[in-house]
């Protein structure tokens, strides 16, 4: 308890330096500030690349598949999905898109004038087995069944007049229909009207931190004799996705020479590159707060360096009267926790001002408390070994010679 009853004296000595500690305690603020919310960035986006998508990544890959119309292409999209199949290590094959690589986001609406989207969502798109392929969960409702499916040239040429049967996720289902009436409804995007047969339970097209990153829909329609380039998925045996992707895109080549291959992917490879450009700003981000903390640390040990020399006559006169060492480091220490508080709480208020003006410019979310908290908890102990290392000197200083100084 001794400590708190050299609070007093602490404050009447501060008094003497306001400019020196007003400077700290501006430069603690700006890093608690500017801490605080890079953190909250860097481990949101750490957060976002482990997000699931909500398919069977462990077992999915792309082929990239340019279709040439000639002799050596004699190929048709049905064709190349069999040959797939049969080969070593391949579970099922299918033609369409996939979360993280392509998945177009366009209006949804409840009514067939199309006056007013209801919301926006990804649809998903592909040939017959795409929800097999990518391991969707039906939690409630039906699948496809093969019969129902719309032909693909109808689909691509907009003639199709019945609503083509479609699965939405639980997110988006939840958001369109909050009574739960989902199954049976009807819904229209831009060119066609889908009627919602199941509901899967997750499905993102992108990981961007957002709500609607899960609000997607997915439909099928039949292949044949169609000759297409395109994205042509992969799901393997369970542990098998190389061995698997290889051999697929090899039948593939071998049956169809005209299709130039221009990405061969396996579902982690895509997410790497959907998060390469976040990961590496976040690396930089860990470095701008490294760089923070180092300088703020120079800071207060350079600072508490600086009073030790000035104040030697008065550490002298202190130990003279029966200071002992372990004071005279209590003493330094609880000076550093005052001054570091102060910056602390002023750098509070920084931060919370910083995160409305993130929120508002780019569209960051809220700053939780706990954030802060963190950060301060860091700047304290971050003070206390700053000053340590002066304290410790002055500690050591031996009562004659500090009386001896002038």
């Amino acid at each position: 308890m001794r400590i708190f009853f050299q609070i007093r004296p602490i404050f009447a000595a501060l008094r003497s330096h306001k400019t020196a500690v007003l400077l700290l305690v501006l430069e603690i603020a700006l890093t608690m500030a500017v801490l605080g919310n890079l953190v909250f960035i860097v481990y949101g986006t750490m957060q976002r690349s482990h997000t699931p998508t909500g398919v069977a990544e462990s077992q999915i890959g792309l082929i990239q598949s340019i279709g040439v119309i000639g002799e050596d292409n004699p190929g048709t999209v049905a064709g190349n999905l069999a040959t797939m199949r049969a080969a070593p290590g391949v579970a099922d094959a299918a033609y369409g898109f996939l979360p993280l690589w392509h998945a177009d986001r366009g209006p949804l609406f409840l009514d067939a004038s199309r006056q007013h989207p209801a919301v926006h969502a990804y649809e998903f798109v592909g040939s017959q087995g795409l929800n097999r392929t990518l391991g969707l969960h039906v939690v409630r409702g039906r699948d496809f069944t093969d019969t129902e499916l719309p032909d693909v040239m109808d689909v691509l040429m907009g003639k199709i007049a019945a609503p083509v049967q479609a699965l939405l996720t639980e997110s988006l289902a939840q958001r369109l229909y909050p009574d739960g009436n989902a199954l049976g409804s009807i819904l229209y995007d831009g060119t066609k009207s889908l009627r919602v047969i199941g509901i899967v339970d997750h499905l993102r097209g992108e990981i961007t931190g957002s709500a609607s990153d899960d609000d997607s829909l997915v439909y099928e329609f039949r292949v044949g004799t169609q000759n297409m380039g395109g994205g042509y998925l992969v799901r393997s045996q369970p542990g098998r996705l190389p061995e698997a992707l290889r051999a697929a895109a090899a039948a593939l080549q071998k049956a169809n020479p005209g299709h130039v291959e221009s990405k061969v992917l396996t579902m982690a490879e895509l997410r790497e590159n959907y998060f390469e450009s976040d990961l590496a700003a976040g690396r930089m981000l860990v470095a701008i707060m490294l760089i923070l903390l180092i300088v703020t640390a120079l800071g207060v040990s350079g600072l508490a360096s600086f009073w030790v020399q000035q104040r030697r006559r008065q550490i002298g006169m202190r130990r003279a009267l029966g200071a002992t060492r372990r004071d005279i480091l209590h003493y330094f220490q609880m000076e550093n926790l005052l001054i570091v508080s102060g910056g602390v709480l002023l750098g509070a208020l920084f931060a919370y001002a910083l995160n409305l003006f993130l929120m508002h410019r780019f569209e960051l979310a809220h700053l939780p408390s706990h954030y802060l908290a963190v950060g301060a908890l860091a700047l304290w102990l971050l003070g206390q070994l700053a000053v340590l290392g002066p304290a410790l000197r002055a500690a050591a200083v031996p009562p004659v010679v500090a009386t001896r100084s002038v």
